[in-house]
């Protein structure tokens, strides 16, 4: 069995400094996603014509509640053309957005709240419902996996998922966000939370660059991890029998900016580098590769259940490199 290499871009607007200064910023939209720099798509227009180029399939976790605050029609515009591209449409939900239904937010001292973990049933039934409904009105079809925002999860977001009907996750990516719950502290492989199978973005250790002990985990996400860290972890993933690797990105990722309004966009080479070099890897490689998708491979998973996974880390001198990589980035 060839390891699968799952590419999740997690598609989103962003609130754009709104809720610390209402009085002069609004939320940002499809600028965020597209990221246009002279004429040309950085962002959402990059991903899918490197997929396209290279023949693979991603999964596109794609977020429903700003439809709260911008309607239906601009991300729902963006999901049709994620789907007519052939790529796996999924769903992404940050609650954040929740609060535009209030006027209380525009007041001073208004503390928003984007995580999906800590809710109650009610909550995360209206979250998900919600959800669901959106994919309904933008004509695509009903989603079986879901990814929460800011990977803020516990057990009551899996039985939610599992009254919902949503079968897969991930939700979970302990470089980003750690559950309190320690059963669900777990950095890769596939496992059956509350009756729905969640299949984490990979979590890996790295070594500090000088201090000795252990480092914190890291997630793998195109703009955090080098190209040769990423090759190395794919190939110790091969070598110690790891089935799935769910590596993480967003559109924002392949621009540079001068601030969070993102003004002043050009090409983050660096990081379009490090996807283009993941996708030749993937098909060189293709005797111990492939790459899959969420809904690709959603039966298989399901019948397979919990598979665990070892720990994967990263040495030294990859830690190294990926400093000496991000520095000459910061020139370029």
């Amino acid at each position: 069995m060839k390891t699968e290499v799952c590419i999740t871009v997690d598609v989103e607007y962003s609130i754009g400094g709104a809720f610390g200064w209402p009085d002069r910023f609004k939320p940002l939209g499809n600028e965020v996603v597209e990221c246009m720099v002279d004429g040309r798509e950085q962002g959402l227009g990059f991903i899918l014509d490197s997929l396209n180029r290279y023949g693979m399939t991603g999964t596109f976790f794609t977020e429903a509640l700003q439809t709260t605050y911008f309607g239906d029609e601009p991300m729902g515009r963006t999901a049709q053309r994620i789907v007519a591209a052939g790529q796996d449409l999924q769903l992404h939900l940050h609650p954040c957005w929740l609060h535009f239904r209030d006027d209380r937010w525009k007041q001073a001292g208004f503390q928003p709240n984007d995580y999906c973990s800590g809710r109650t049933d009610a909550e995360l039934d209206e979250m998900i419902g919600l959800g669901i409904d959106t994919f309904a009105r933008w004509g695509v079809s009903r989603p079986s996996a879901l990814r929460t925002g800011g990977f803020h999860t516990d057990s009551a977001v899996f039985r939610a998922m599992a009254r919902a009907g949503m079968p897969l996750a991930s939700n979970i990516s302990l470089g980003i966000f750690e559950p309190k719950e320690k059963d669900l502290q777990v950095t890769g492989g596939r496992h059956l939370f509350e009756g729905v199978l969640e299949v984490p973005a990979l979590s890996y250790r790295s070594p500090y660059l000088i201090r000795t002990g252990a480092s914190p985990l890291r997630s793998l996400a195109i703009t955090a991890t080098s190209k040769t860290e990423t090759e190395a972890l794919l190939w110790q993933a091969r070598h110690t029998g790891v089935q799935t690797v769910v590596v993480l990105t967003h559109p924002h990722e392949f621009v540079r900016r001068k601030s969070f309004r993102f003004d002043d966009l050009r090409a983050h080479h660096t990081n379009q580098a490090r996807l283009l070099n993941l996708l030749d890897f993937v098909q060189k490689n293709g005797e111990d590769f492939s790459a899959v998708s969420f809904a690709e491979r959603k039966n298989a998973w399901l019948a397979a259940g919990t598979v665990a996974a070892p720990g994967l880390q990263t040495q030294r001198v990859h830690a190294w490199m990926r400093a000496a990589e991000n520095a000459i980035s910061d020139y370029t």
